[in-house]
């Protein structure tokens, strides 16, 4: 049976309360009455959601300077910028076909 949102809650803080208490894990438990097994599947729980929060890098996006640019001017004033790459003018010649 999976375990409550209060009962996890319980189980990660006893996770920080034995890293403060500078006991053994086995001295621990048997000092609160806990099962080895369960300090133990709980403690991994634990471990498991610290490593998790590492497994990405943060990236930093810069926009790429791309200097020349197409640029449409509609009669009503209304200009259209693109890059210049390959799939713009693809994109553009499918567009202008008949």
């Amino acid at each position: 049976m999976p375990a409550t949102i209060e009962q996890r809650t319980q189980f990660l803080e006893m996770i920080t309360e034995w890293k403060q208490s500078g006991l053994t894990q086995k001295t621990f438990c048997i000092n609160n009455s806990i099962p080895y097994h369960v300090f133990h599947y709980w403690y991994g729980v634990y471990k498991a959601e610290q490593q998790a929060g590492h497994s990405f890098l943060p990236v930093k996006i810069r926009p790429a300077c791309i200097s020349e640019q197409i640029v449409i001017s509609g009669p009503n004033g209304i200009q259209l910028q693109m890059p210049m790459t390959e799939q713009s003018i693809l994109f553009l010649k499918q567009l202008l076909r008949p």
